[in-house]
């Protein structure tokens, strides 16, 4: 079995209708580029933080907000795998 390895290149603002970033990851092996989409773009929807350096959320900065986020979601494992959607989401957004 052979494993993909990726490198974090950047983000950009996605283009899907109902996402707000896009990871950009190169596949190491091929060369080959790829986008995982990430985060809510409903407008009503603010974040924790936002470290992906565009900065198109608001901010609430909410400790509450975060620690319930984090139980909702973290109570399958799709945040373990890395470059998934719900990884960036946590450790970018929130």
């Amino acid at each position: 079995m052979i494993i993909e390895k990726y490198k974090l290149m950047g983000f950009q603002k996605s283009n899907k209708k109902n996402k707000k970033y896009d990871a950009i990851l190169e596949n190491t092996t091929t060369g080959k580029i790829k986008y995982v989409s990430f985060g809510s773009s409903n407008p009503k929807h603010a974040t924790y933080r936002d470290k992906t350096g565009l900065n198109l959320y608001d901010i609430h900065g909410d400790k509450k907000r975060r620690k319930s986020y984090i139980a909702r979601h973290t109570a399958n494992d799709y945040h373990k795998k890395k470059y998934s959607p719900a990884w960036f989401s946590l450790n970018y957004l929130w």
